[in-house]
C-alpha cells in the first residue's frame, strides 16, 4: 500500500502543474477534507469538508492567484499517508502582491484516492500580501 499512496501523491502533484483539475477532483473522495491554516482573509484558507466544497478551494487557488512557482523537494510516505515539503510562489489577482513560503502537506490515502489534505505555509506572509481582499465565499 505504500507504493499507491505515494502514486497518488505524486499524481496529484502532476494534476496541479498540468492544470488538470478534472483528473484531480477525480482522485477525491466523496468525504475528501481540505484544511488550509490561516486568516479567512486568504481566498483558500480554511476547512473544507465533502468533495464540493474542496471544488471551491482548488476554484480558489485556480481563479484567484498565478502560481509562479511550485516544486516538491521530498516525499515521506507510509502506507496511509504522504508528508511533501516544497516551495511555492504566488500572485494573488486581488492586490497582485506575490508571496513565496515553503511549505508542508499532509495527505490521507484511503482505497486510492485522497481523504484529508492538510496544507501548511506561512500564512503571515500570505495575508500580508492579501490584507485588502474581501473574505471570499467558502
Amino acid at each position: 500500500m505504500k507504493t499507491e499512496t505515494k502514486t497518488v501523491a505524486h499524481r496529484f502533484y502532476e494534476c496541479i502543474h498540468s492544470g488538470d483539475f478534472i483528473g484531480l477532483f477525480e482522485m477525491l473522495s466523496d468525504d475528501c477534507v481540505i484544511e488550509f491554516y490561516g486568516p479567512a482573509v486568504i481566498p483558500f484558507a480554511g476547512y473544507f469538508n465533502g468533495k464540493e466544497k474542496c471544488r471551491i478551494f482548488f476554484g480558489h487557488v485556480a481563479n484567484d492567484v498565478d502560481i509562479l512557482g511550485f516544486t516538491q523537494d521530498e516525499f515521506i510516505v507510509d502506507e496511509l499517508q504522504a508528508a511533501v515539503t516544497g516551495r511555492l510562489k504566488l500572485r494573488f489577482h486581488a492586490t497582485g502582491g506575490i508571496y513565496d513560503s515553503e511549505y508542508a502537506h499532509i495527505i490521507d490515502v484511503r482505497d486510492g484516492c485522497i481523504v484529508r489534505f492538510r496544507d501548511f505555509q506561512n500564512s503571515a506572509k500570505a495575508a500580508a500580501v492579501c490584507a485588502a481582499v474581501e473574505t471570499p465565499v467558502r
